[in-house]
């Protein structure tokens, strides 16, 4: 990333607008996220894109460049784990920002007092997803055989990932 330094804060109402042409572009891509363009911005705002989840987006030189959601995994019972979905503007993929976001969330999982991190679905064909989530503790502890279709190599594999938190210090 040259001498350009990442900045990741706590997303504002103000970079809503930002997070949702990301979060379009990604999903646009039909490979990293399960949702499909019958998704309408009103309908990520009520689940994805709000300041109710914990939110925060990685800058560079002024612009959001990537963003990350914190948020239950399950209501009740399950609240104590949390969820955590990504995304990096393709244009800048491959410089270490998912990386760096994942190590964010773990921190801010941990501030938040969750006793674990799962993400649902990873795609198995996000080769640079694995090796970051990989890079920052994470474990697959499960395999969905077929559980994404993607739109150039039909059905493919896809990875449930785990952190336990509870004895991080």
């Amino acid at each position: 990333m040259n001498n350009n330094e990442l900045n990741i804060r706590a997303a504002t109402t103000a970079d809503i607008d930002a997070i949702w042409r990301l979060w379009k572009a990604v999903v646009d891509q039909k490979i990293y996220f399960p949702y499909d363009d019958t998704y309408t911005r009103a309908q990520m705002e009520e689940s994805w894109i709000n300041l109710n989840n914990a939110m925060f987006v990685a800058e560079l030189e002024g612009q959001v460049v990537g963003a990350y959601i914190l948020r239950p995994n399950q209501p009740g019972y399950g609240k104590h784990i949390a969820n955590a979905a990504y995304m990096v503007d393709a244009d800048i993929r491959g410089k270490g920002i998912g990386t760096k976001l994942c190590a964010h969330s773990v921190q801010s999982a941990k501030a938040l007092r969750y006793r674990g991190l799962q993400f649902n679905l990873v795609v198995s064909t996000n080769e640079q997803g694995v090796r970051a989530w990989k890079a920052n503790g994470f474990e697959i502890i499960g395999t969905i055989p077929g559980g994404f279709y993607h739109h150039e190599l039909g059905y493919v594999d896809a990875y449930i990932f785990f952190k336990d938190l509870s004895s991080e210090a």
